[in-house]
């Protein structure tokens, strides 16, 4: 597994199959402008039968395998990509509540995401075991809502240039050109290793 977390890659790979799911996490928190620092990419999906289908052969593209990290709740998996870590939530009403306040975002050459709004990051952390996260985090809206006078930040906001972010989009700069060329049979999708 690389070392960054690739996540337009994966997010590429999720949108490819059509799946739904809403971003949440430290990159959801970065893509807001949040100076977090992440090694996954954690997504909230609906449990219906037809998603997580589409979910499977998205991961089976992807190369995902089932982790080993330590899942306390039943409805979260964990899986390992060549690209990096994939987290996710898997809960119908969890989904039905991020999605109705997410933004779409769109990330870089067509790749978009629905992203989870801070409120309900800042919620979702604070129900989590990670304290020095939520402590980061509830910093970050604490100053988001002195300087914006509200967390929800419109859908054509601008973030503060994120180096992370920066990183992951330059990674992604191709991604259109890669999908249509394997689509159309002139390039392999995997690279064999040596």
């Amino acid at each position: 597994m690389p070392e960054a977390v690739d996540a337009l890659r994966i997010l590429a790979g999720l949108r490819s199959h059509g799946v739904r799911y809403v971003l949440v996490g430290e990159l959801a928190a970065a893509i807001h402008g949040a100076p977090l620092d992440t090694n996954d990419v954690d997504i909230c999906v609906p449990d219906d039968q037809q998603n997580l289908s589409r979910l499977s052969l998205a991961l089976q593209q992807l190369g995902a395998q089932l982790g080993a990290a330590a899942a306390e709740d039943e409805h979260r998996a964990v899986f390992d990509t060549p690209f990096g870590r994939l987290s996710c939530l898997e809960s119908a009403a969890e989904f039905a509540s991020l999605d109705a306040n997410a933004t779409e975002v769109t990330l870089s050459h067509g790749v978009a995401t629905r992203v989870a709004s801070l409120e309900d990051l800042a919620r979702q952390k604070q129900g989590s075991t990670d304290l020095q996260g939520a402590v980061r985090l509830a910093a970050f809206v604490d100053t988001a809502e002195g300087s914006a006078g509200r967390l929800d930040l419109p859908v054509d906001a601008d973030p503060e240039p994120n180096g992370r972010i920066d990183r992951i989009l330059e990674k992604l700069a191709g991604i259109d050109e890669f999908i249509t060329d394997v689509n159309k049979g002139k390039r392999p999708l995997w690279r064999k290793r040596v």
